[in-house]
C-alpha cells in the first residue's frame, strides 16, 4: 500500500506541474497567431507578440484572457470556437484538442508569466535549444556555405560546423568564434548598424533556426524555428525587415529590431532557396526547388507574377537596379534574365517574360548578388563571374576552387569580394581588378 501510495503521489506531483508560457504558451502563439497579431499586423486590435500585449484589455472591454477563468477567456474562445470564420488560427485547421486544453489549463492556473521581462517579444522569451559544441579543430575539409562582410568591412563572417567564425579582413586572422549554432548555416546577414548578425540554418530534415548574435558572441533572440533547414535570410535596404526562406517551403518576414513576424508568405511547394528585395523594398522575389520563381507584394503577401522557365530547381535570385528586371539562376547552370511584370495585386499582371538568358555557366550556379550595374553568380566549377546587369556582357571572372564555389558576399564601399569553397577555403578579391587580395583556410586546424 505504501509503494502505491508513493506511485499516486508522484503521478499527482507530476500531473500538476504549472504550465510554462515562455517553454510552451509563448512557442504556441509565436507560430500559430503572431503572424496576424502581431505588432504591424494585429486584427482586431488584437495582439500576442509580447505576455503584456496579450494581456492587455482594451478599452470598455475585458481582457482576452482572465486568469483562473480559462472558459470564459476571449483566447480559448477563439482557439476552441466551431465557427471557421471566428476561430484562430484563421483559414487554417482547428488546433489539436490537447494544445487548446493547454491554453485553458494555463489560463485556470493563473496565466502566469514565468520569463524574465513581460514586454519581451515571443522570440526574446522563448528558450533556445542548446546545440553541441563546435569542434575544437577540424578533422577534414567543410563547405563554407555562408559568408558576410561586417558595414564598414573590417570583418568577414563565416559558417562552420555549430558555430560563426569571424576574420580580420586585413591580415587573415581569425578574431572570435561564436558558438551556439546549429549544425549547419547556410545564410548570414550583417545588419547596417553592424551590432546584429543573422545567422539561418540548422539540422537538415530536422531543425530549421535563424539566430541573432551581437559581433561578440551574445546571442540576442531565437528568431525562426522551422522542421527542416533555413536556406536564406536577406535584409532590405532599409533594413527594416528580414526575410527567412526555408525549406518547410515558406517565406517569413521579420522585423530585424523588435524580432517578431510581420508576415509569413505559404505559395512555393518546395524548398525556398533565395531571397532578394527589390530596390523599392515593395516587393520580394523568390528561388525554389519547385522550379518557379515569384514576386510577392509585401503589403498584401499575394503573388504578382510566377516565372516557370527553368527546368531544374531555382537557387539564385536578384533584381535589377531598377526593378524591372529580375534574374534566376539554376542547377543547369544558367541565369535567365525577364522582366518582373510588377502590378497591383488587383491588377492580376503576371507577365514574367523572359528577355534573354546567360549561357555556358558552370552547372548548379547558387545565390546570385547584385550592386549597381554589377551582377555576380558562382557555381560547381569553381569560379566566381561578374556580368553587366544592363546587358549582361562578362565583365571579369574569379577562379577559386577546382570544386564547387558555395558562397560569396560583396562589401560595396571597399570593393572586395569573398568567395567560399566546398574544401573550407575564402578567398578574398578586389571586385575592380579581379586581383586575389588574400586567401585562408576558414576552419580552425
Amino acid at each position: 500500500m505504501r509503494a502505491w501510495g508513493f506511485i499516486l503521489l508522484l503521478a499527482v506531483s507530476v500531473q500538476a506541474a504549472p504550465v510554462s508560457f515562455k517553454g510552451e504558451i509563448a512557442p504556441l502563439l509565436r507560430t500559430q497567431c503572431q503572424s496576424c497579431h502581431g505588432a504591424r499586423d494585429s486584427k482586431g486590435d488584437f495582439r500576442v507578440d509580447s505576455y503584456s500585449e496579450l494581456m492587455r484589455a482594451l478599452e470598455d472591454e475585458p481582457a482576452r484572457v482572465l486568469p483562473g477563468k480559462g472558459g470564459d477567456s476571449r483566447l480559448y474562445q477563439l482557439l476552441s470556437t466551431a465557427d471557421a470564420d471566428e476561430r484562430m488560427p484563421q483559414k487554417s485547421v482547428a488546433l489539436p484538442a490537447k494544445t487548446i486544453a493547454l491554453v485553458k489549463r494555463w489560463i485556470d492556473e493563473g496565466a502566469k508569466f514565468d520569463g524574465a521581462d513581460p514586454k519581451a517579444t515571443l522570440a526574446q522569451v522563448i528558450p533556445a535549444r542548446t546545440h553541441a559544441a563546435a569542434p575544437k579543430v577540424y578533422g577534414r575539409n567543410m563547405p563554407i556555405t555562408a559568408l558576410a562582410f561586417s558595414p564598414d568591412g573590417s570583418l568577414l563572417a563565416t559558417g562552420g560546423l555549430r558555430e560563426i567564425i569571424l576574420w580580420n579582413t586585413e591580415d587573415g586572422k581569425m578574431v572570435r568564434r561564436i558558438p551556439s549554432m546549429a549544425q549547419r548555416t547556410f545564410a548570414l546577414a550583417w545588419h547596417p548598424n553592424g551590432r546584429t548578425i543573422f545567422a539561418g540554418g540548422g539540422i537538415p530534415g530536422e531543425l530549421g533556426e535563424v539566430r541573432a548574435f551581437t559581433p561578440e558572441g551574445k546571442l540576442l533572440a531565437v528568431l525562426h524555428r522551422a522542421g527542416d533547414v533555413v536556406l536564406d535570410v536577406q535584409l532590405d535596404a532599409n533594413a527594416t525587415r528580414l526575410a527567412v526562406g526555408d525549406a518547410d517551403n515558406l517565406i517569413t518576414l521579420y522585423d530585424p529590431t523588435e524580432f517578431s513576424i510581420l508576415r509569413q508568405i505559404d505559395n512555393h511547394s518546395d524548398w525556398v532557396m533565395a531571397l532578394a528585395f527589390s530596390p523599392d523594398g515593395k516587393h520580394l522575389a523568390s528561388a525554389s526547388r519547385d522550379r518557379t520563381a515569384k514576386i510577392f507584394e509585401l503589403k498584401s503577401g499575394g503573388v504578382i507574377s510566377t516565372y516557370g522557365g527553368h527546368q531544374t530547381p531555382v537557387q539564385g535570385v536578384a533584381f535589377r537596379g531598377d526593378g524591372k528586371v529580375v534574374f534566376s539562376t539554376d542547377r543547369a547552370g544558367a541565369i535567365h534574365v525577364w522582366k518582373a511584370g510588377l502590378a497591383d495585386i488587383a491588377g492580376k499582371r503576371f507577365g514574367a517574360e523572359k528577355i534573354s538568358q546567360i549561357s555556358n555557366l558552370g552547372r548548379d550556379q547558387y545565390k546570385l548578388h547584385l550592386h549597381g550595374n554589377a551582377l555576380l553568380s558562382h557555381g560547381s566549377d569553381g569560379s566566381a563571374r561578374l556580368f553587366q546587369a544592363k546587358d549582361r556582357k562578362p565583365m571579369r571572372a574569379f577562379a577559386h576552387a577546382s570544386g564547387w564555389l558555395m558562397s560569396a558576399a560583396w562589401h560595396v564601399k571597399s570593393r572586395r569580394l569573398a568567395t567560399g569553397a566546398h574544401d573550407g577555403s575564402v578567398c578574398l578579391w578586389d571586385a575592380e581588378t579581379g586581383k586575389l587580395l588574400r586567401r585562408l583556410d576558414a576552419l580552425p586546424r
